[in-house]
């Protein structure tokens, strides 16, 4: 299923310079249907795992609330109507925080909520924030603006995309009081390509970016500019299709199993992948 494995340097605490990449594949598993007009979720743009493995979180550009998809399949509203919410276009569980963080591409804005009730919820504008460079004009790009969202739970810092024109991999403090670092990935990723959705795999030491343009899923080291990219496909029947408008990403608890959210109208998926050794 890989389209380019490139190599992937990751550095371990007790082992040489490894070739990371070419150490695991992709092997697709399963599929759910995430077109449900019933609740309001037509267009899923991001996805998070409950770290104790009982469901998932799920966002829409079109739907100004925070979803719940338990592990019987059923959708519910988990965050009702809230008007703050616009084009909601990814999300991640920052457990040692006890929070969900929720990225708005419209407003420019990450939003905490607290995951105890009453659920409580701030906004913060990421382009207030000091920065080691001037991010002012990327940050307030509302067209090709913030994306995919994920926290490193060993430091707490939190990391967002920038969709385009540049595509940027931002990353910040979990105080929310300034911009710790800004790495760009105009220059390792395809050239045509957008990015959509992001992972953090620290088993793996990298990231983890969908785009919906390639239809792939980029896995880019913490250290080096390697990049494996893997085909994103699905089977329908005996049919072999590709992913289209893949949109968030997440990883199982146990690290092994990746979950992709398409938002293509009524073939819009949750789909999940066994990261497997080669």
């Amino acid at each position: 299923m890989s389209r380019k494995s490139v190599g992937a340097a990751a550095l371990l605490a007790s082992i040489a310079l490894a070739n990371a990449a070419d150490a695991f594949d992709l092997e697709y598993m399963s599929h759910l249907g995430m077109h449900r007009p019933d609740v309001g979720l037509t267009e899923p743009s991001g996805v998070a795992v409950d770290p104790d493995a009982s469901g998932w979180w799920v966002v829409s550009d079109e739907a100004r609330t925070v979803f719940r998809l338990d592990t019987d399949g059923q959708i519910s509203p988990y965050i009702d109507f809230d008007d703050r919410f616009r084009d909601l276009e990814g999300l991640a569980v920052d457990e040692g925080n006890s929070r969900l963080l929720v990225v708005s591409e419209r407003t420019g804005s990450i939003f905490t909520i607290s995951l105890d009730p009453p659920h409580r919820i701030e906004a913060v504008d990421l382009a207030t924030l000091p920065t080691p460079t001037d991010l002012g004009e990327a940050l307030q790009d509302r067209d090709d603006g913030l994306e995919g969202v994920g926290v490193n739970p060993d430091t707490g810092n939190i990391y967002v995309l920038k969709e385009r024109q540049p595509r940027l991999l931002v990353e910040i403090a979990p105080s929310f009081d300034r911009v710790i670092s800004v790495r760009t990935l105009d220059n390792v990723l395809p050239e045509d390509e957008d990015v959509s959705g992001l992972a953090l795999d620290l088993e793996r030491r990298g990231f983890w970016i969908v785009s919906d343009v390639g239809k792939a899923v980029h896995f880019l080291p913490f250290v080096g500019d390697d990049v494996a990219t893997f085909d994103l496909v699905w089977y329908d029947g005996n049919r072999t299709r590709r992913l289209d408008n893949a949109e968030g990403v997440d990883l199982s608890p146990d690290g092994q199993t990746l979950f992709v959210i398409s938002d293509d109208g009524k073939d819009s998926l949750l789909v999940q992948y066994e990261i497997v050794p080669r």
